[in-house]
């Protein structure tokens, strides 16, 4: 199948803003809008331990961060590039590793140019080229280690129309937690020897602030195509509790040549969220058709039932979340806050699709300092899964420390 040749297009797009004398964001002074952006600055140290009652654990410590720098409009066209690195520190034994804050197989450090764009911009529309980042419901920055998931894409998103968000780009690689070398969409999915890109298109529509609707297509050439549609809405019930609910759907199938095999699947979720006076009570639901597990190779996966380990969406598993969260602010203590969910999941006990049934549980625990140390954040997490021996299950214990401070200019 030929592709569509979207670098082309949107180069020439970027170039007809770059000569054309409009918008009140650009700037007559080419070297200030070089030299006079802003720096970026992140600064990182993550530690964690998996423990297992049958495999071997895995334990790293890492520090690190980014160090960025985008300039300031100049005729509507600005640049920016980071650079992300993560280097081991201490408890980094090279039997241990498999944590993803480190390079596999013996936790070696690594650094890369995650980011470096080349953007446009008439009136409310952004057009954003090569390695840049990317925040969609399955191709998202997945910052949950050291370095995020970034891309080689062509993007185009609008706020032209009111109340809508309209995002369509055209993926061509990505970068993972631990790579230095971008790869394709396809090869990232497993599917080696392909050179698949994703096209994907998303609208978000907010009628009011209560309100929103968000529907996504994932093409990826020959491989599977993802529908992803999600509702909110938000209620306040009195001036001191306010009550949410949400819904999801997901639909997986292959297209073209069916490089992974032929599937078709779908997953349902729905939500509701209370808050009252600090605390926040959670409640969730998600059902996987028998058919086929829910893919995600390319970021964190958006299902509600998704926690600290488990992303609990195999072939048949039904799961259930229970959650409770506390903001400290009510009592003062402004930047404290501790949030809990359970998972409990049922999978199919024989047949192609038989798997352990689970159950987690998750703590976490962030401060986040104002003031003088505004910037630095502290986050305490920890997962206990428990899954079922009759199936060759195995329990295993998450445990994860992170300092991030994101320097203040």
């Amino acid at each position: 199948m030929q592709q569509p040749h979207f670098s082309l297009l949107l180069t020439v797009i970027v170039f007809f803003i770059a000569i054309t004398p409009y918008g009140a964001y650009a700037s007559d002074n080419l070297g200030e809008a070089l030299f006079k952006g802003k720096p970026d600055i992140n600064i990182r140290s993550y530690y964690m331990k998996k423990s297992y009652d049958i495999s071997d654990p895995k334990e790293s410590l890492a520090v690190g961060g980014s160090l960025g720098y985008t300039t300031l409009w100049w005729k509507n066209l600005r640049a920016g590039a980071t650079m992300f690195t993560s280097q081991g520190f201490i408890f980094n034994d090279e039997d241990k590793s498999g944590t993803g804050l480190l390079g596999s197989p013996r936790q070696s450090g690594y650094t890369v140019l995650g980011h470096a764009y080349l953007q446009g911009k008439i009136s409310k529309t952004e057009f954003t080229v090569f390695r840049q980042e990317l925040d969609t419901p399955f191709i998202n920055p997945y910052d949950f280690r050291m370095t995020p998931f970034t891309f080689e894409a062509y993007t185009i998103k609008s706020k032209d129309i009111s109340k809508f968000t309209f995002l369509a780009s055209h993926v061509t690689k990505i970068k993972k937690w631990t790579d230095t070398t971008f790869e394709s969409m396809s090869g990232a999915a497993g599917i080696y020897g392909a050179n698949e890109p994703v096209t994907m298109a998303g609208i978000i529509f907010e009628p009011t602030k209560n309100y929103k609707l968000q529907l996504w297509n994932y093409y990826c050439y020959n491989f599977m195509n993802i529908v992803y549609f999600r509702a909110d809405g938000e209620w306040k019930l009195n001036s001191e509790t306010t009550f949410s609910t949400s819904t999801q759907l997901i639909n997986q199938q292959d297209i073209g040549k069916s490089l992974a095999g032929e599937f078709n699947t779908t997953m349902a979720g729905v939500q509701g969220i209370l808050k009252w006076k600090g605390f926040g009570f959670r409640f969730a639901y998600t059902a996987t058709d028998s058919n086929h597990g829910i893919m995600n190779p390319w970021s964190s996966y958006p299902g509600f039932t998704s926690i600290i380990v488990e992303d609990n969406d195999r072939a048949g598993e039904n799961t259930w979340l229970v959650g409770l969260s506390y903001d400290f602010s009510t009592l003062g203590i402004n930047g404290l806050s501790i949030l809990s969910n359970y998972t409990d999941s049922c999978t199919p006990k024989t047949g192609s699709n038989a798997s352990p049934s689970q159950r987690e549980l998750d703590f976490t625990v962030d401060y986040r300092f104002n003031k003088l140390l505004n910037g630095l954040w502290l986050r305490f997490r920890a997962g206990l899964v428990n899954q079922d021996k009759s199936m060759d299950g195995q329990d295993m214990k998450d445990i994860r420390v992170i300092v991030n401070y994101k320097v203040p200019f």
